[in-house]
């Protein structure tokens, strides 16, 4: 499979799962605990740039940018699915928490830059890995010369 259609696959994957997982930490956030919704979310994002980090700039780029508006754009009709069914839930078992409109806005933008953190792993592991690469590339070039420098061939030559 080449990278654009992988990237494609990816980003069709991770936008439809995050359209079913803010909703849900949203409720989580909002009833429960505001950590621990961050940082699920955080394990999300993390988990979708590992797999998008292999793929090359262009490819992993567009996936990532159609995995963020698949699940912001898709989240809010899963929102209004998933809203009513768990405050009917939990106004039957405890009191429902509802977000001010400042809360709410302040979730939207934390999870906004928490989708950043896609971006920031895939150029993190393709910094390691140039890194790497070049790590890799100055042994090689330092060992050729430690054997060129002890090589006596030349010498016999002259």
């Amino acid at each position: 499979m080449d990278t654009m259609k992988r990237s494609m696959k990816y980003s069709l994957i991770f936008g439809i799962c995050g359209c079913a997982v803010i909703p849900v930490l949203y409720e989580v956030y909002a009833n429960v605990s505001k950590d621990l919704a961050l940082v699920l979310f955080a394990v999300y994002v993390i988990t979708a740039g590992v797999k998008f980090s292999p793929l090359p700039a262009k490819e992993a780029m567009l996936g990532i940018t159609c995995t963020i508006a698949y699940s912001g754009v898709l989240s809010i009709p899963m929102f209004l699915i998933v809203h009513p069914w768990v405050r009917d839930m939990l106004q039957k078992r405890s009191k429902y928490f509802a977000l001010s409109f400042s809360e709410q806005l302040r979730f939207v933008v934390m999870f906004a830059l928490i989708f950043i953190l896609m971006y920031l792993v895939w150029a993190a592991r393709a910094g390691f890995r140039k890194a790497f690469e070049k790590f890799r590339s100055n042994s090689e070039k330092a060992k050729t010369y430690i054997d060129n420098a002890f090589d006596d061939s030349e010498e016999k030559q002259l």
